[in-house]
């Protein structure tokens, strides 16, 4: 059931500049997996749970016990990975966590900053056509000042402050919006 390639992650992180725009610092990566598709996973047989602090939320976390999320775990806390996102960003940094989340319809969150014990985010999208993280300049902005659409495969990963204002332009339409959150600090 795994079938990632870290070398593969490492040179999509090394070829994804880093963009400097108003108070955020991110890459945006198409093919992050290169050749190997996670979406095609069969998710449907494992079992989610609902996060701590969401549970109002239509959104479930891949249980931590579930064989697969343990791979997920060793395979993003690799030291290859992590070098590579500390090189483009110049700074230090620690695996924390990662979670597989799938949101389902009318799930959404406005503009909010990450807790400040996350240094570093990176979200990669499993699946087409759902709605995709936004970049916002305040909390109360409704206009996204930039949009990192949701296709397989895709995503990116930004460094965290109190001004990293990131959300849903819209709620999540029908079932199953599937991504892959990885935090380090």
């Amino acid at each position: 059931m795994f079938n990632l390639s870290t070398k593969e992650v490492v040179l999509s992180i090394a070829n994804a500049p880093v963009i400097r725009e108003k108070q955020f610092v991110y890459q945006h990566y198409n093919n992050f997996f290169g050749n190997s598709d996670i979406a095609e996973e069969n998710f449907g047989n494992l079992k989610f749970e609902k996060l701590e602090n969401q549970e109002k939320y239509p959104r479930q976390r891949l249980s931590y016990n579930e064989k697969f999320s343990k791979q997920l775990q060793i395979f993003f806390m690799n030291r290859a990975i992590t070098s590579a996102l500390e090189e483009q960003y110049k700074t230090n940094l620690k695996f924390d966590s990662v979670d597989l989340w799938i949101d389902n319809k009318n799930y959404f969150l406005k503009p909010h900053v990450d807790n400040n014990s996350i240094k570093l985010s990176l979200q990669i999208y499993l699946g087409e056509d759902q709605p995709g993280t936004c970049l916002f300049e305040n909390q109360q902005d409704k206009d996204p000042l930039y949009v990192f659409n949701f296709k397989n495969n895709c995503g990116y990963s930004m460094l965290l402050d109190g001004s990293s204002y990131h959300g849903l332009e819209y709620p999540v339409k029908r079932d199953g919006r599937t991504s892959l959150y990885v935090r380090y600090n």
